[in-house]
């Protein structure tokens, strides 16, 4: 058996890069964020800049991360695919790959600096529900996607009873 380690190494950048952003956006929604209201003006943007500072390398690593292995793998499993499940597969992928443009600006605002995207960090709280919301559809795509069947593995069929019963080796005639 041989392994395609191509394949192997960027399925496990694409798993890695979306645990450590989506578990990271989970963490600040519902951890960091209520935990940081005890604190003052001051120190609350303090703590914002430590964590964005740091937090902001890990949202473009993981952005780029998915992206580079997402393509890949969405090229290498066009040419499995069956006919027949060709058109659900390019839906239910224009789906996700949307819907992850849309996390990757949301977690890019609010990890940034730019001026014109403050009213974002303002409503971090909410742009940070959006974004779990937003991850757990595209996690559920994937999954689904993950079970589309491709030609080199056609999906089993039950057999029918005139299949299942032995033939006969003597003729009537």
């Amino acid at each position: 058996m041989q392994f395609d380690w191509p394949a192997i190494i960027l399925r496990w950048m694409h798993l890695l890069a979306a645990i450590t952003a989506v578990g990271g956006t989970v963490f600040m929604r519902f951890a960091l964020l209520p935990s940081v209201s005890v604190l003052s003006d001051d120190q609350r943007k303090a703590l914002h800049e430590q964590v964005r500072s740091r937090w902001v390398k890990f949202v473009m690593g993981a952005i780029l991360f998915l992206l580079v292995s997402g393509f890949y793998n969405f090229f290498r499993r066009l040419n499995t695919l069956p006919a027949d499940y060709k058109g659900l597969y390019h839906a239910l992928f224009g789906v996700k790959f949307l819907l992850a443009l849309v996390i990757f600006f949301i977690a890019s605002a609010l990890t940034g600096r730019a001026a014109a995207l403050a009213p974002i960090r303002q409503k971090a709280k909410l742009w940070l529900t959006v974004n779990v919301v937003l991850a757990l559809i595209v996690v559920c795509i994937s999954g689904v996607l993950r079970f589309v069947p491709t030609g080199a593995s056609p999906p089993a069929r039950a057999q029918t009873s005139q299949e299942a019963q032995p033939h006969s080796v003597l003729r009537h005639g």
